[in-house]
């Protein structure tokens, strides 16, 4: 890193302030700092007559620094440095490449021109973090492209690019080559021209769309990715108040405005994510293993459903792959299968003919298991079999190398189980892929207790060489995801049907709480089948006290699985995805109650709501105390990638903290008094119960941990 943050130069009559922060240059204290120094040493400099801010490195800047959010910000503010740089009797030109994101914006807004290289990227991402643009984005940015243009990118949050930029006004010059000679070029026609400073604070505001329907429009466009979140609302108080007051009040306004959105529970569960879902993959004792080469060849043993989605995502990220299966039908399917993932990413827009086509010829297949003796990676996709399994890794494992990776694909098996065959069970990891695993960014990384750091590392860089978060998991039933799900949060799910609820209720209890889609529309998607199968690997090493998903279990031997046949929890049309109750299934779950002396009543929405969460956090607690999470907030990266978990939320353990550990505590002491019968179930964690009596939060466990 270099000695000052900001270095100043010139350059004939143009002086260039020149950030210089690794690695994204965010505008920290120091970089402040260095711009109100070195823009007083331009302005001094009697020989310069235009100025340019550019940055070193990938990219312009990532923004603010997200660590001083929660606490006053150092002086000189970005709002002071701000003001000063449009307050200059310089012209002031913004030089921007690679990514320009947030106060970057910001920054280049506060400046007179901007130019851009033609793959720069430009982008207000707040509202990903529950914020609003809070240095002057809100008030500036308007009076550039237009109140409606403006607000529609603050509350996307997405990127425009150089050209779209040209088109929007944002930036006044697309520069080809050198990009710092092409500013210089740009400050002197500016010179040339005897061209002025252009405050942006100075110009009107472009109200034409701003109006009610453009602005439900708007809103309306980004409502699915805001389900739930309140910060829109919030970007378009401030984004009004360009229209309706003058700058420097709307300034005030702004600053008000962004106060509220920092101190809300939204912002600060979503910030919690995005600080988590950089620390899981920091394990002690495990370096990531990005010393060796990127891994080039992967071996998928098992052409199903979760076989090609595994296929596609190696592929995708430029892999050879080998898919490996023992029936030609199956190879044939499997393929079929990774045809249609294209073909779909085509249809899309994600992708053209040409970079589908590419990525398919990646993938080759083959009959044998011989094929896999030139991987960097094997991969087993199997159905959850214990012995089938066994019996693949055991092959695998004398077919290949010992630096060769072994990975199972499973939900719920025991990795030390599946490896105990295996020669070297030190390299084996288990990879628990989500469905569809092309597409879904979470991998639960399961380690046993004979698995070697280095193998840990090289599928934590596997992870990485995929775009996925990579999440470490103790060797337990279920891992972390499934445990909490199988053993919470599910269960009470069926537990509440028995007592009264509908499965549509408990679903839509669960949706307007947050959740992508309810617990029984899940298990029809999916298949009920599978829990079943998983139900039945477990039974044959642990007990679970009755009842523990008779219902599922009911279905799946009355071959109602789910949506492939056309009957599960609910009914369907052939062809058609919407969930339709089915009187067969009530009637099923009447009679397994009165088997068991339960008494059934109507149950309020808010009660499916509570017991389902509280199940969730409390078996979170002993996945925490058992060692099978590192940290609570890997619990709710998985659970907010994996389970779709509302992420404004942050997650069950940040959620359970920002209840309160003591009132969660509370109720599930209420609800084990109120069932005595199922009392085991209802039994706090001891961690649970230890954290709340001393006022402690499961985020304070973490910190205490990690010193």
């Amino acid at each position: 890193m270099p000695s000052e943050a900001v270095q100043y130069q010139r350059r004939n009559q143009v002086g260039f302030l020149l950030i210089d922060y690794p690695p994204v240059n965010v505008l920290g204290a120091s970089v402040r700092a260095g711009l109100a120094r070195t823009l007083a040493a331009a302005l001094a400099d009697a020989s310069v007559r235009a100025i340019v801010i550019a940055c070193a490195g990938k990219t312009f800047s990532a923004g603010a620094d997200i660590g001083e959010f929660d606490g006053p910000m150092a002086e000189p503010t970005l709002q002071a440095v701000f003001a000063s740089i449009e307050a200059s009797s310089k012209p002031i030109v913004a030089a921007l490449h690679g990514m320009a994101l947030g106060g970057g914006v910001e920054l280049a807004l506060a400046c007179h021109y901007r130019v851009a290289t033609a793959d720069a990227k430009l982008g207000l991402p707040e509202i990903t973090l529950g914020l609003i643009p809070g240095a002057g984005g809100t008030q500036r940015l308007p009076r550039v492209i237009g109140a409606a243009a403006a607000l529609d990118m603050i509350v996307s949050g997405a990127p425009v690019d150089a050209a779209a930029a040209s088109k929007l006004r944002l930036v006044d010059a697309v520069v080809d080559g050198d990009l710092l000679l092409g500013a210089q070029r740009f400050c002197e026609q500016l010179i040339e021209q005897g061209a002025k400073p252009r405050p942006t604070g100075s110009r009107p505001v472009e109200v034409s769309g701003f109006d009610a329907p453009g602005i439900a429009a708007i809103v309306s466009k980004h409502s699915r990715a805001l389900k739930g979140r309140t910060t829109q609302q919030l970007a378009l108080e401030a984004v009004t108040a360009a229209t309706q007051s003058d700058f420097d009040a709307g300034l005030g306004i702004e600053r008000r405005i962004a106060d509220r959105s920092i101190a809300s529970m939204e912002s600060k569960a979503l910030r919690h994510l995005f600080f988590a879902e950089r620390q899981v993959a920091k394990v002690p004792g495990v370096a990531m293993d990005s010393s060796k080469a990127l891994i080039a060849r992967v071996a998928i043993i098992g052409a199903g459903t979760m076989g090609s989605g595994i296929a596609t995502a190696c592929a995708d990220a430029g892999m050879a792959v080998t898919l490996i299966d023992s029936h030609a039908d199956g190879i044939e399917r499997g393929l079929g299968l990774i045809a249609s993932n294209y073909e779909s990413s085509v249809a899309r827009g994600r992708l053209t003919h040409e970079e589908a086509a590419r990525r398919r010829g990646r993938i080759v297949d083959s009959l044998e298991l011989g094929a896999a003796a030139e991987a960097d990676v094997v991969i087993e996709a199997v159905f959850e079999d214990l012995a089938l399994k066994q019996s693949i890794l055991s092959k695998i494992a004398s077919l290949t190398p010992a630096s060769t990776l072994l990975a199972s694909n499973t939900s719920t098996l025991s990795i030390a189980e599946l490896s105990r065959p295996c020669r070297d069970p030190q390299r084996v990891v288990g990879l628990h892929f989500f469905s569809p695993a092309h597409v879904m960014k979470l991998l639960e990384i399961v380690r046993s207790p004979s698995t070697d750091p280095a193998a840990l590392g090289r599928a934590l860089a596997l992870a990485k060489q995929l775009k996925k978060i990579g999440v470490v998991a103790g060797d337990a039933f279920g891992f972390i995801g499934n445990k909490m799900m199988l053993d919470g949060y599910w269960r009470e799910a069926e537990q509440l049907m028995l007592e009264g609820a509908t499965p549509e209720q408990v679903d839509s209890a669960m949706e307007s709480f947050g959740f992508a889609m309810g617990p029984a529309r899940v298990n029809d998607l999916g298949g009920t089948d599978v829990g079943t199968k998983t139900r039945i690997e477990l039974f044959k090493r642990e007990t679970r006290p009755d009842p523990y998903f008779v219902i599922a279990d009911a279905l799946t031997a009355m071959n109602r699985l789910g949506q492939k046949t056309l009957a599960g929890f609910y009914r369907y049309r052939s062809g058609e995805r919407q969930a339709l109750p089915d009187d067969e299934v009530i009637e099923l779950i009447a009679k397994f109650a009165a088997d068991r002396g339960i008494a059934r009543r109507s149950i309020e929405t808010s009660e499916i709501v509570e017991r389902c969460l509280l199940q969730l956090i409390n078996v979170g607690a002993q996945v925490l105390e058992a060692g099978i999470a590192m940290r609570a907030a890997d619990i709710d990266v998985v659970w907010v990638h994996g389970y779709g978990f509302p992420r404004h939320l942050g997650g069950p353990m940040f959620h359970a903290d920002s209840l309160g550990l003591k009132h969660v505590l509370d109720r599930i002491e209420y609800y084990g008094a109120r069932m005595k019968s199922r009392d085991d179930y209802w039994r706090p964690a001891p961690l649970l119960e230890t954290l709340a009596q001393q006022g402690r939060s499961f985020a304070s466990w973490d910190s205490e941990r990690a010193a």
